[in-house]
């Protein structure tokens, strides 16, 4: 991948990410689609675990802590997999 081409996979990992929660898509088209489906079906069983938690005020702090975790680990991931398949 050039570079435009990984600043976009990016692009499509934040921007969806944020505000659709849909963390994943950037690997989906620098062609890395199961590790896109991996983390996209992972981020969203943590929430759901997070949403579980929320009674008892732990899910308060976790799914803040995930949701941030995952906007700086996705777009990294991205980036240093630029040249690996």
């Amino acid at each position: 991948m050039n570079r435009n081409e990984t600043m976009l996979a990016v692009g499509l990992e934040v921007g969806p990410g944020v505000f659709l929660q849909t963390f994943g898509i950037g690997h989906m088209y620098a062609g890395r689609t199961s590790t896109g489906i991996a983390i996209m079906a992972s981020y969203w069983v943590l929430q759901a675990i997070n949403a579980m938690l929320i009674p008892f005020f732990i899910g308060w702090i976790t799914a803040p802590l995930t949701f941030l975790a995952y906007l700086v680990f996705c777009p990294t991931n991205v980036l240093g997999t630029d040249g690996r398949r």
